[in-house]
């Protein structure tokens, strides 16, 4: 498709979405995907100063009904594939048969969200999504820093694989492609064959993915070698253990880099550097990006604690200084003129302080980069001591034999609550044991810390966005403390 193509068909939607009687701060919910539907469905609701709603891919006809009640959608435009008698067809699509999507509207229960854009969803991994109500402006601001400090160029080209509807697949692919002509090369999902194909076919520059795709390139390495022209891989949506920023360069010669952002705030850091460290670092704050370090005792509501922990590239503090500990963890704090302006509806805290307080733990290394050390609602309290589960993931992942491994909690009536791995194994060859594993963490790890209960499972469940599904996990782990 040409820019002409695109403005072709955003008219003909504008057409249709105001023949049903959307108009400014209507509520547009779209499930078409990674469909070529998505950039002209974008322009369309911008045309009439309607709010975008994007949903993953997959959603079932009850769950795109719920959300649309949910947060008073005046119309949906969903596939033909998924639609209900509810939902009758409307004309051709102005893209074709082969896109076959249907624009229904929808009377009861609508809600305005005038000066929205995009209402983002939450990825919904650790409990019901929350929409993020974001504005034009706050998306050009958040593209503009994104392209900027990936060297994203208008004349690359970028592998889309990642879902469009989430926060990572808007700013690095969507806006990118609208605002500054970046191509895209869109598939509906992430076929590893096609990812060296279409790189090679298209001289792909840039690959924005998530770290199960890279993994699964070093356990199934391209036939035909790495692309050479591929080479700004990045990587977002969840934690990318060294060992595979590592491995990944030894075997193909380019480096991941880690992208860290959220829903809520658009972009927040980047590891641009081609160097690799153990770390795990995400790298320093976006230009323009304020990060401030919040000790975890206060409350969201107070000021923001701590103001030496703050980083910004424009004013750089000495990392030594910033705060007493560097390697403390605390709660991450972000200001930018990207953050969203709040949630759809009334939620306590996360927009405070002219920015957002993520749930992310974070501390600052000797050269003012950002680590994550884990997620405020994933620490386990074992009677009274709170557990890091990253520290215990990363010392199970250096033992032969694991593949992957996550730990979660479990409640235990002795001690409030336990620590449950749930492990992947490398090969049938390795003879994992309970007993074995448990010995090979005393040797490393507090006794406290010491998994109580070892969960073997195929694979680690995930979302359609590449994210730990949550949900999932707790469910096979509570299965298996009740038997």
């Amino acid at each position: 498709m040409s820019a002409s193509d695109i403005w072709r068909a955003h008219q003909t939607y504008v057409d249709r979405l105001a023949g049903i009687g959307v108009g400014a701060g209507s509520l547009v919910l779209s499930a078409v995907g990674n469909r070529a539907a998505a950039a002209p469905l974008l322009l369309a609701c911008r045309a009439l100063e309607a709010a975008w709603l994007p949903v993953d891919a997959g959603a079932t006809p009850a769950e795109v009904d719920a959300l649309a009640s949910r947060f008073g959608a005046a119309a949906i435009v969903i596939p033909g594939a998924i639609a209900t008698a509810s939902q009758p067809a409307d004309s051709t699509s102005p893209l074709g048969a082969g896109e076959d999507l249907r624009v229904v509207a929808r009377a009861a229960n609508t809600r305005r969200y005038r000066g929205t854009a995009v209402l983002k969803l939450t990825s919904g991994s650790t409990g019901t999504p929350r929409g993020a109500l974001t504005a034009e402006t706050q998306l050009v601001a958040d593209c503009t820093r994104i392209v900027a400090a990936m060297d994203i160029r208008a004349g690359d080209t970028q592998i889309a694989a990642i879902p469009l509807s989430h926060s990572y697949g808007l700013g690095n692919l969507l806006l990118p492609l609208l605002l500054h002509g970046t191509s895209i090369v869109l598939r509906d999902g992430f076929v590893p064959h096609q990812v060296a194909a279409d790189a090679r076919r298209f001289s792909a520059r840039v690959f924005p993915g998530v770290p199960f795709m890279f993994q699964y390139f070093l356990d199934n390495p391209p036939t035909d070698g790495w692309p050479p022209v591929l080479r700004r891989l990045i990587s977002a949506g969840a934690p990318l253990a060294p060992e595979i920023v590592r491995a990944f360069r030894d075997r193909f010669g380019v480096k991941i880099h880690t992208f860290y952002g959220a829903s809520e705030t658009g972009g927040i850091a980047f590891d641009a550097d081609d160097e690799i460290d153990d770390s795990g670092t995400v790298g320093h704050p976006l230009p323009g990006v304020t990060i401030s370090l919040r000790e975890p005792a206060i409350h969201p509501q107070s000021a923001i604690a701590n103001q030496s922990a703050i980083r910004n590239p424009q004013s750089p503090v000495n990392p030594q200084s910033a705060i007493r500990n560097p390697q403390s963890p605390r709660r991450v704090h972000v200001r930018s003129d990207a953050v969203s302006l709040g949630y759809s509806e009334p939620v306590e805290g996360g927009f405070v302080d002219g920015g957002f307080l993520t749930g992310d733990y974070g501390a600052w290394d000797a050269r003012g980069r950002l680590i994550l050390r884990g997620r405020a609602s994933s620490f386990v309290n074992v009677a009274g001591r709170k557990v890091e589960p990253d520290e215990v993931e990363q010392v199970l992942r250096a033992m032969p034999g694991i593949a992957d491994v996550r730990i979660v909690a479990a409640p235990d009536p002795r001690r409030g609550q336990q620590i449950v791995a749930c492990i992947v194994r490398n090969a049938p060859a390795y003879e994992l044991t309970t007993v074995g594993i448990r010995r090979y963490c005393a040797a490393r790890l507090a006794p406290y810390k010491i998994p109580r209960t070892i969960v073997f499972v195929d694979a680690i469940p995930r979302t359609a966005r590449g994210k730990i599904d949550r949900a999932k996990l707790d469910a096979v782990v509570r299965a298996h403390v009740r038997a």
